[in-house]
């Protein structure tokens, strides 16, 4: 459904093709073995509203606001809550520059899920802020299939306005059928005169009600002995549809930091091990509505953690509510 909305005293009509309220609410109990104490309470994880739209058949525009949290730390002001806020120039059918607040360029499925649908992050999703200022210039095949992107944005690693650290993304998705990809080479800054290289392979294996993900990540800077396997991220995940209202599914993975790197968001080093699994239960067929379990086990330089999250998530697409009458 798009809304035609007439803008000041222009001819043509801006439509509004997306209207979305995005809600989620959770129950964590955490315990930590080192101490041998608990975390727990209800919590309010995420209350957001989606705009899509065209302003001319050439410009789109793309809006997130997460009105409950900023999603970085330095400002605590209301366009750091907007996840993204970005307008599309259309050049050709193939090629566009997109421009404003974006998600930085980086490979892997679990770093590109919304956070609405993530009930356990690894270390570097749960460290690394993934939306920041910036531009890119994006080809997209006719049918689809590949995706390709180099941007320029601030860096992650940002922790004040004007900081002058930037990060240098190029990326690749491709859907080969079964296979799909999430791919990205990286230049990041961590401070003016530090770089950290990322090289992410994100891999979606899908067969039918069955999927696989597996991500790698490795990270490098100047200050490791060597390029490749020194420090890096695996992670592996799959999904089983059941029907139409029940999925089941677990991911498990390893993180590794050595202690000379100057990383965005691990820069004491130390190993991390972690499996997750859970379910998920949708009441109605359209799957606005969602019930989720998920259990967790970490091992952080041997100190173990649990948790259990339990929690409802409703969607609603607010240009296809009907009035009430009566």
């Amino acid at each position: 459904m798009a809304l035609a909305i007439h803008a000041f005293a222009q001819d043509k009509a801006v439509t509004l093709n997306t209207l979305r309220l995005d809600t989620r609410a959770d129950f964590t109990y955490d315990y930590y073995c080192a101490n041998n104490s608990s975390d727990h309470g209800l919590q309010g994880k995420y209350l957001q509203i989606t705009l899509n739209g065209n302003v001319t058949d050439k410009f789109s525009y793309h809006l997130r606001q997460r009105i409950n949290s900023p999603n970085s730390s330095f400002a605590n002001t209301f366009f750091q809550g907007t996840d993204w806020a970005y307008l599309n120039w259309h050049l050709t059918d193939e090629f566009f520059i997109s421009a404003g607040k974006q998600v930085v360029a980086i490979g892997g499925w679990e770093y590109d899920a919304a956070p609405i649908d993530i009930y356990y992050g690894t270390d570097f999703w749960n460290h690394v802020c993934c939306y920041e200022m910036g531009i890119s210039a994006n080809y997209k095949d006719a049918d689809g299939r590949n995706h390709v992107l180099f941007q320029f944005s601030n860096s992650p690693a940002i922790s004040q306005s004007l900081q002058g650290i930037y990060a240098y993304n190029l990326m690749w998705y491709g859907d080969m059928g079964h296979f799909k990809t999430a791919y990205s080479v990286n230049m990041l800054q961590n401070t003016e005169k530090q770089f950290v290289n990322y090289i992410s392979l994100g891999n979606k294996f899908v067969f039918n009600d069955f999927e696989i993900r597996l991500d790698l990540q490795n990270r490098a800077s100047r200050k490791n002995t060597r390029f490749l396997a020194e420090n890096y991220t695996i992670l592996l995940g799959a999904g089983l549809n059941i029907g139409e209202k029940w999925i089941i599914f677990a991911k498990g993975g390893f993180d590794h930091n050595s202690d000379d790197i100057i990383d965005l968001y691990n820069p004491l080093g130390g190993d991390v091990h972690f499996e997750s699994a859970g379910f998920e239960f949708y009441p109605m067929s359209s799957r606005n509505l969602r019930l989720h379990f998920c259990g967790t086990h970490t091992n952080t330089d041997d100190t173990h953690n649990y948790q259990a999250n339990i929690g409802l998530t409703w969607k609603v697409d607010l240009l296809n509510i009907k009035k009430n009458n009566q």
